[in-house]
């Protein structure tokens, strides 16, 4: 088979994305704690060179591909950096990306695939429904070693891990300003003699707290950087996991296990119940630290987050990982990013009126951003 020219495969990546950028302008609630396209206004302006840049950087200092992948988190948060063109879609008249030229534009998105390939098994956009990144041997280990509890033996502890579970999914939202992504990959599905089996890893709960840096206050009381939720679910349950970590599972579990990453697994109803307190404070303490916040402190925030993410790669090269001082300028850009973000969705919905068929939509959207890069 014939393999795709970059161009083709960012917009095939397009038109995936493309529903659920028509979607959010039809009337969905915006992501907290702002419309996504204002927060990705601010991205483009500083993230996409930086990580241009840095994977650049890498590259030169003679890292594979594969070893770079190694240094991101999962999936789900690459897939995320596909957004960044829409403040153009907002304004004809700005280029997101304006420290970067239109070839350099189209390197990271290439980038961003290879990424991607490296990191998730079968349809790279999970365009099959299904979010695949542990091998075969990975998927053993983690069935075969995981203390069960299931719903006829444990149902008590079985409610408290799928609060649990809830609970610290609304903290990455929290703590990645929206962008949960950053801090959680829900994967799967992997079949088992027992059933269907999905994996919820959380991470990167306590940002910056190994170098005494803490992106949050309310973080530092909580134990763990990384938990793991594994859930079985019956062999004909009917499992949808979508690029960017949106999932619909049809059937209740059957058996869960809770692990922390280099402690092992949880195998008591006290220690699930502790966990589970944890979180309930990690997020009454995160409510009461974000509760003056404006949307300045929120794109300073945002700044400090993705910078944070970057750290790992920079170590490598010996280079500073925190933001410069002008990347914070961009607080002033406040009214701007509004702006984009509501003539964003006019131009969707203009296109939307046009009466095209579902598909039609999605394929005109995406293309027209793969213009915007290649043009």
């Amino acid at each position: 088979m014939m393999e795709q020219s970059p161009k083709n495969s960012i917009l095939e990546a397009y038109k995936t994305l493309a529903k659920f950028v028509v979607l959010g302008a039809q009337g969905q609630p915006p992501l907290w704690p702002f419309s996504i396209i204002e927060t990705n206004y601010y991205y483009a302006r500083f993230f996409v060179s930086d990580l241009f840049q840095t994977l650049s950087s890498l590259e030169r200092k003679g890292m594979k591909i594969d070893e770079i992948a190694k240094l991101c988190w999962g999936p789900s948060a690459i897939s995320h950096w596909f957004y960044f063109i829409e403040p153009a879609f907002g304004d004809a008249d700005i280029y997101p990306f304006n420290s970067l030229t239109r070839a350099e534009s189209a390197t990271i998105f290439e980038k961003t695939i290879e990424l991607l390939s490296r990191q998730r098994a079968g349809d790279i956009f999970c365009r099959d429904n299904k979010n695949l990144i542990l091998s075969d041997s990975e998927v053993n280990d983690v069935y075969g070693g995981g203390k069960f509890f299931t719903a006829d033996k444990d149902p008590a502890i079985m409610q408290t891990i799928r609060q649990l579970s809830l609970t610290i999914w609304h903290a990455t939202i929290l703590l990645q300003a929206g962008h949960r992504a950053y801090s959680h990959e829900f994967h799967g599905p992997y079949m088992t003699d027992r059933g269907v089996m999905i994996v919820k890893d959380f991470f990167n709960l306590k940002p910056g707290d190994d170098i005494g840096e803490s992106a949050w206050r309310f973080t530092s009381n909580f134990p763990y950087n990384e938990l793991r939720i594994v859930e079985i679910y019956p062999a004909d349950t009917n499992v949808v996991i979508d690029m960017f970590n949106h999932y619909e599972i049809n059937k209740p579990p059957i058996a869960v296990a809770t692990s922390i990453p280099g402690n092992g697994f949880i195998s008591s109803q006290k220690e699930v119940n502790e966990l589970f307190n944890q979180s309930q404070r990690l997020i009454k303490e995160g409510n009461n630290e974000i509760s003056g916040y404006s949307k300045a402190d929120w794109v300073k925030k945002i700044i400090q987050l993705r910078y944070l993410w970057l750290k790992p790669h920079k170590d490598i090269l010996g280079e500073d990982w925190r933001p410069p001082e002008k990347v914070y300028q961009l607080i002033e850009d406040v009214a701007n990013a509004e702006r984009v973000g509501k003539e964003f969705e006019n131009n969707i919905i203009a296109i939307a009126k046009k009466g095209l068929r579902p598909d039609e939509l999605a394929d005109s959207v995406a293309q027209i951003f793969t213009d915007i890069i290649f043009s």
